[in-house]
Parts: C-alpha cells; structure tokens; sequence
C-alpha cells in the first residue's frame, strides 16, 4: 500500500496584521480528511506562529508532500512570517523558490492560501510540478471554502487538478464572487499527477534486472513501481550576442577594478564598450553618446565615488531618454557596496527597476552570472521591494577612508544639502523665501545657474510650508517625456494627472477633459484645479515646480505659464485661488520661457537671483571644514573659483578628507583625473555638439563678450559665463583655463 501524503500547515498571524481564522482553517481541514474515504492515506502536520526558521526545520524534519501556507500575503513583496517577537516578517517569492527548489524532488504541491500570492506561486512554480496561489486580495470565507473544497476533493482519491476546481466551485457554491482568484501554475506546463494512486491502478512493467548489492529495495516496491517518463534534459540557456555599454567612475576602487573584470569577461559573448577601449585621439563624447545609442544595455557601476559622478549621472539620464525614444538600452544598475537609498533625481531613474548587488571581489562570478541572466530577457537579482529594503538595512557600510577628526562629519557636496546639513550657508535669499512662504496665496521665482544651490533653497521653502500644515506637490519637469513636451493635449493632461496623484485624489482628468476641452487646454486645465482638485484638498496647497526650463522647446509654453500668471492673477478675483501657491525654480532666464512681461509668472511675487558665495561666506565654509585652506590660500580659491558655490565645497570636502593637499589641489586643478575632472568633462560634454554655445564660450574667453543675447542666456543658465558690468566673461577663472584648451583648435 502507497505510504500516507503529509501536509504540512503553515500558519502565521503577526501582531499588526488582520486576524485569520486560521485554527478553524486547520482543524475543518484535518475533519474533512478525517471523515474522507482515504483517511488513512493523509497525515496533516500543522505548525503555528510560523518564523522563517521554522518553516525550514518542519520542511526539513516531516518531509511533506504538501505544503500548505496560511496567512497574510505582501504582493511582489512575499509572504509575511513572524519574526521571534510575533511581528511581521516578509520573506521574498525569490526566497521560497530557492528553498523549494531544494526539496523538489520530495514536494508535489505547495499552496499559498494568501492575498496577492501568485507572483510568489510563479517563482516557486519554477522548481515545484503543482502550485496555487491567489491572483488577488481574497476574503476570509473565499480563502475558508477554497480549503475545504480542495481537500474534500484530495480525501476523495482526486488529483491536484480536479482539487483546485473543487475548491473554486466550493467558493461559489458558498455565494462569493472570488471563484478565479485561487490560480494553479504547473512546472513546464506538466498535468498534475494523482496525489493518491490506487495499486490497482499502478501499471506493472518488466524491469531488468538491479544490482541489489549497490541498491536494495522492497520486492512489492519494484513490482508497483509507477513507469515515468524520463524528465527530459534542462535546455541550455542559449546566449545571444547583446551590445553593452559599462558605465563607471574611473580612477575609483572598486568601480575600475569590476568595470574592466566585467568588459573582460562579458565580451567573450557580448560587444561590450568601455570608456577604455577608445583609441588615442579619439572624441569622446561623441564616441560615448553613439555607443549609447546603439547598446542594448547599459551597466551601470554605482559605488559611493560614482553615484556623485556628474558623467555617470550624464549617461544614465541619456539612456533613460534613449530607451523612451528607441525602446533601449535597458539599464541594469549594480550597487557597489553601495546601500544608501538612491538619492533625487537618480531615485526617479532608478527606484522601479531591479539592480544587482556587489559587496566584494568574491561576488564577481555571481554578478556576471546575474547580468547575463537579465540580458537573456530574466530579472537581475535584487527584484523586489522587501528584498531591496532588507538589502540596505542589514548589509555593512562600505569602509571609506574616514575624514579629518577637525571636522567631522563631512558630507559629500553633490546633490540637495540635507535640511539639517550643518554646511549649509544661509544667504539673505533664504530669509526672504521662508518669509515669504508664510504668507498665503504668493508666487515665488527662484532662478539662477546650474548647481547654485536652487533645489536645496527649494527644500527649505517646502519644508517652511509644511510645519504651517501646508500640503506640497513638488514636480520636477525633467520628468516630462519628449513626447509630453512636443504635444499640447498629451502634456497638460499628464500634468493634471501628476498634480492629482500627489493629492492622492482619484484621477478625473479624462472625465474632465471630455466636458472642457473645447474650450482649450489651459482653461480645461484651469477649472480641473480650481473646480476639483483645491475643493477637494480643503487646505493650502503649494505647488513647487523645478527645473521648468525643460519646457524650453515647447511649442506651448508661453500658453502654460501665460495659464500659472493667470492663476496668480486670479487669488484677487476668485478666493479659492488663495489656497494655492506657487513656486517656480530655473536655470533659465525667464524671458527665453515667456517674452510677454503680462503673460509670465516670473516677474510677479518674489523674484529670488542666486549668486555665487562672497569671500566672507567661503571663508565661513573653510572654517566649518577646519580650516584646511590659509588665508592667502583662500585668496587664491576665490580667484580660481569665483565662490561657485558646488566647486567651493568640493574643494574644502577633498582636503579636508585628506584626499589632497593643498598643493595637488591647485596643482591638478583642470586635469581629467584631478579634483574637478568629472565636473569639467560634464560641462564640456553638454556644449561640445553646440556650435552656437561653443562660439559663444570663445567670444566670452577671447573677445569678452557674447554676441547672441540668446545664447549668452542658455550659457549662463549652465553656469559657464556671467555678466561682469558691460562684459560677458567665464564663470570662473578655473572654467576659462580649462575650455581655452579643449575648445581652441
């Protein structure tokens, strides 16, 4: 006779999540089998307050043919166990599977009686013949009848397939409407076998004869032997040929190190470009912005050196834009020992897609096994949310050569300052933001160049705005699509939908539109915000947009703001438009947005110039950092820099982290490889296919002056040139060296 099937029931109820039923589950379950024909054939073996440690030792200790779970489902996230103080603990479909996969040949089914457990049936359904999970939120009593139903049908002698069907008709026959959310997965598309076979339904077969020295079994065993097909060989994943593109930080351990074990052994199947293989003379920008183009893939080497990497930065965003124009290259970002959250705007790149991740030279075979698995069409390791969060939480910090005990801690000076960032240097820029943020129903322009310090300032403002109970929406314009922002209608409908989203308000645009847009799209954008969405709010609301130069070639942009000044006009004929502030920040001047002064948004309210930092405010900054620069050394850095405000903090940040003296600092100051190399390169790579800008950067350097007023503006924007009295000059003295010798000849 066939020996009995064990279930194994595993169930958990953590403190904080909703109450299952589950003793009931458990117990109509063991009845069922109880008063069924093959009672005899079943032993149920449940487990209560399941951890993940338990899971493995009652898998381990009762060997079970059946593997029943129990409890609270976390969508793509997993399952959710308990932890030892009976909190929740999730454990990735990623983790099941390569837990089930170890006991495949001893499991037949796995059932996940959970909400939203099918993307964890799926990974577990790789490795098991039989697996069901729920393709959505499934009610208590559905999730009840569908047990009873399943295991009726088992104790009757039914195989798993007729099981789950009798389990789904169980919830119907109970008056639910849940009867297609359990979902059975079989592996390789294989039916079900019976989970109990009758003897007299086992085919006999001669079999040859056995070595019973090397292998004894039971006579009646080898005369019921069921015949199986053999399981046919795994077919070898076949590599097809990809063209990749490695993104990394030069000069950097570990990044160089991985880049190039990388290139060296993914070429063997791949074209694989890397900065490294260019020729001598050869352009390199040029040569990178067409390699990105034509790659499939981009791998980007993101450690604590190159997520600060203005080039880096450069090639994600190009690929980005890329993939929406062509459909490629994916990015296949890998942490290197890098497990601070990514910060804005590479979260907006970043955040939604799947990275792999590196912690030492000893996961190098492992990380070339996880990128060619994702250039073969998988995911690359580090895939789900839960996963990703336990992965920054638990892991060691990367050791980094600490900094100078005078100044600790220090802070890189990439990025938005942090609010409490004790280098922030206050200008009287901020006082008139925060004092104008109090006020209610204002406009406020924060322009100036590029890495001036206008997003930090912006934060400060929103964070003002929030201690009054104000609610932000914060859009960052970069984010519109080329299509958006080619395209009237495509753009002020995202645009509505972005404002709502951020509301957490249900989505009306579409109704919306179908009633006002005959009558245009900036007045149908107009009464969505004015009839709807600041109703709705009930509270002050502001609305801070950054870098709206984006919309610099949209053929609608002087109808957009001319509909933002038609709001700020408005707070003095309709009162609900008090509610609402704006906040405008760009690098661009405002007259190239909107010409019309009565039409632009820019020059009502407060109007917020940022300049570079003055000799006090560099010296205050030194002191912060220790002082590592002399008095007549500071003088010197003010020649060279001219204050600007990012270069200045790199600057005090390299020598203060003893990364460079004083001397080397000056020394190397325009060199590829020197303090502010991977700054210079960016700004070079952003002018050098601009024939207008390049001239216009030439006539500032050679002639002083700018002739085109137009280009003069998109220059100074960047942050290259500035106006000193009647002249148009380089920004700094360090930004005239360096362009004199790539941009001449």
């Amino acid at each position: 006779m066939p020996c009995a099937k064990t279930i194994l029931i595993l169930a958990a109820n953590p403190q904080g999540t909703s109450q299952r039923r589950l003793e009931e589950e458990v117990r109509e379950i063991e009845e069922g089998l109880r008063r069924s024909e093959q009672r005899s054939r079943f032993i149920v073996k449940p487990y209560w307050a399941t951890r993940p440690l338990d899971m493995q030792r009652a898998i381990l200790a009762e060997k079970p043919h059946i593997v029943h779970f129990s409890g609270q489902g976390a969508g793509v996230d997993g399952i959710v166990l308990e932890d030892n103080r009976g909190k929740p603990k999730l454990v990735t479909g990623s983790a099941l599977a390569k837990l089930f996969k170890l006991v495949s040949d001893q499991v037949e089914c796995v059932l996940l009686n959970a909400c939203h457990s099918q993307k964890q049936a799926e990974s577990i359904a790789k490795h098991i013949d039989t697996v069901i999970g729920m393709s959505q939120a499934v009610g208590e009593s559905a999730a009840l009848q569908f047990a009873f139903g399943f295991y009726d049908a088992l104790g009757a002698g039914r195989d798993l397939e007729f099981a789950h069907e009798w389990g789904c008709a169980a919830i119907e026959m109970d008056g639910l409407d849940e009867a297609l959310v359990p979902v059975l997965l079989q592996k390789s598309g294989r039916k079900p076998k019976p989970v109990l076979a009758e003897e007299s339904a086992l085919p006999k077969v001669d079999l040859p004869e056995v070595d019973l020295s090397e292998k004894v079994l039971p006579t009646e065993t080898l005369e019921t032997l069921p015949v199986e097909s053999p399981s046919p060989e795994p077919t070898p994943v076949k590599i097809e040929p990809a063209r990749l593109f490695i993104s990394y930080k030069r000069n950097s351990d570990p990044d160089e190190a991985v880049a190039l074990e990388l290139h060296r052994v993914l070429s063997e199947d791949h074209e694989v470009a890397i900065d490294q293989a260019m020729l001598v003379g050869t352009k390199w920008l040029e040569w990178i912005d067409k390699q990105l183009k034509q790659s499939d893939f981009l791998i980007v080497l993101l450690s604590e050196a190159s997520m600060k990497s203005e080039m880096v930065m450069r090639e994600i965003q190009k690929a980005h834009k890329l993939a929406h124009k062509q459909g490629r290259p994916t990015i296949l970002p890998v942490r290197l020992a890098y497990q601070a959250p990514f910060e804005y705007p590479l979260s907006e790149y970043l955040n939604d897609i799947n990275w792999a991740f590196w912690q030492d030279a000893s996961d190098t075979p492992e990380l070339i096994e996880d990128l060619q698995r994702a250039i073969a069409g998988g995911d690359l390791s580090i895939n789900t949310e839960a996963l990703k969060q336990k992965i920054l939480r638990t892991r060691a910090p990367q050791d980094i050569q600490a900094p100078s005990p005078m100044a600790q801690p220090l802070e890189l000076p990439e990025g938005t300052m942090d609010l409490d960032s004790k280098f922030y240097v206050e200008r009287g820029s901020d006082a008139i933001a925060l004092d104008t943020i109090q006020q209610q129903g204002v406009t406020i322009t924060i322009k100036g160049p590029r890495q001036m310090g206008k997003s930090s300032l912006l934060i400060r403002t929103m964070n003002a705005a929030r201690t009054l109970e104000k609610r932000i929406i914060f859009l960052d314009f970069q984010f519109f699509d080329a299509a958006a922002l080619a395209n009237a209608d495509l753009f002020y409908r995202q645009f509505c939908k972005w404002l709502t989203l951020k509301l957490r308000l249900p989505d009306q645009t579409e109704q919306w539109w179908e009633m006002y847009e005959a009558i245009g799209n900036p007045l149908a954008c107009t009464f969505y915000v004015q009839d709807y969405l600041l109703p709705e709010v009930k509270s002050p609301v502001v609305l801070a947009m950054d870098e709206v130069e984006s919309t610099f070639a949209a053929p609608f942009r002087t109808d957009f703001f001319g509909m933002l000044r038609g709001w700020h006009n408005n707070r003095a004929i309709e009162p609900i438009w008090k509610q609402l502030d704006l906040v405008l920040v760009t690098s661009t001047e405002p007259y190239q947005l909107i010409q019309d002064l009565n039409q632009s948004p820019f020059n009502v309210g407060q109007v917020i110039d940022l300049t570079d930092f003055s000799a006090f405010q560099v010296a205050e900054l030194n002191q912060l950092h220790g002082e590592p620069f002399s008095a007549r050394q500071l003088e010197k850095l003010m020649t060279l820099l001219h204050g600007h405000p990012y270069l200045v903090r790199r600057a005090l940040y390299l020598l203060a982290s003893e990364r460079m003296t004083v001397e080397e600092l000056f020394q190397n100051r325009r060199e590829e490889r020197g303090p502010f190399g991977d700054h210079l390169r960016y700004h070079l790579s952003r002018v050098y296919d601009h024939d207008n800008l390049v001239q216009g950067l030439l006539q500032a350097m050679n002639q002083q002056a700018c002739k085109d007023e137009r280009t003069f503006f998109r220059l100074r924007g960047a942050g290259l040139i500035r106006r000193e009295g009647q002249r148009e000059v380089p920004r700094c003295q360090l930004y005239a060296e360096y362009f004199q010798e790539h941009l001449n000849g």
